[in-house]
């Protein structure tokens, strides 16, 4: 059996360029992942088998870690399967990427699992034909993404820091969010070549100044939900923004953290998650899997 975390990911900053002419749109982002992870075990079976700790995750064909599988399976003998069970850990549609974190960490261990040995560069592009963040997942740590946001750069780990995560119980529709931007589009001044400095510079500061979401100006005024959790971790005296196109929101919590504010924050919200969780580094930097 093989065993690996899936890493949520944030946004740590997220601009919509446009729309492509396939329909898709063109992102720039930063990327930074977390510790807050899924777990996903692997082992050899005759068929295709995905379970989840979690009864509202489909576990059919629809399932990102059951397409990664299934992607594979070109690559491997004949009669090659696996049982691949899902602890979940990483909130359902919540903006975090947990469904791209698990079909990221389910192509690197069938990877090992079947001996296919394939390096980093096709398992990206393997992994983009299912979802546009499931390159960055790969990996993971902290990146750029541009095009769809799979096309990665990737940049030095930042600095550990504390994220306070507010997950309310709603669904943000992301075609819907993109089809407000079709009809209006935004174009606030994220200036990502600064956030890239930023990273470099390992500067919380700057990083804090730099952050921004298209996504926020489209999506928060349908759900006051989402500005409610805002405005609680303003109270602290903290920067929040939305994730990907939510709902989700977070905060980099400075040095030295306190982690009292979960207790306080989550005795203030009905109705939501909330989490504590730190920046995580980069994994999987060899050539092959």
């Amino acid at each position: 059996m093989i065993v690996e975390k899936a890493h949520a990911k944030l946004n740590l900053a997220l601009r919509i360029l446009g729309k492509r002419n396939d329909g898709y749109h063109n992102i720039d982002t930063i990327f930074q992942s977390l510790e807050l992870s899924d777990i996903i075990r692997v082992e050899a079976a005759d068929t295709i088998e995905v379970t989840c700790t979690d009864p509202t995750l489909a576990c059919d064909e629809t399932n990102l870690a059951y397409k990664a599988a299934m992607a594979l399976q070109p690559y491997c003998r004949k009669g090659q399967g696996a049982r691949i069970h899902i602890e979940k850990k990483i909130p359902i549609a919540a903006g975090l990427g947990g469904g791209s974190a698990d079909c990221a960490t389910t192509l690197r261990c069938l990877n090992r699992l079947w001996g296919l040995k394939l390096p980093y560069e096709d398992l990206c592009r393997i992994g983009a034909t299912i979802g546009a963040d499931v390159p960055f997942c790969l990996r993971g740590g902290t990146a750029r993404g541009r095009g769809q946001g799979d096309i990665i750069t990737q940049l030095p780990d930042f600095p550990s820091m504390m994220v306070m995560l507010i997950h309310p119980h709603i669904v943000v529709h992301t075609e819907q969010a993109y089809a407000k931007f079709d009809a209006n589009p935004v174009d606030l001044p994220i200036r990502l070549d600064l956030m890239e400095k930023a990273v470099w510079h390992g500067s919380l500061d700057e990083l804090s100044t730099l952050m921004g979401n298209t996504f926020e100006s489209l999506v928060i005024p349908d759900y006051p939900e989402i500005e409610r959790c805002k405005d609680i971790l303003e109270m602290y005296d903290l920067k929040p923004m939305l994730s990907g196109s939510g709902p989700t929101v977070f905060a980099i919590v400075p040095p030295p953290g306190d982690i009292g504010m979960l207790g306080i924050v989550g005795g203030v919200l009905d109705d939501t998650d909330v989490f504590v969780s730190r920046f995580s580094r980069g994994e999987g930097y060899g050539d092959e899997y």
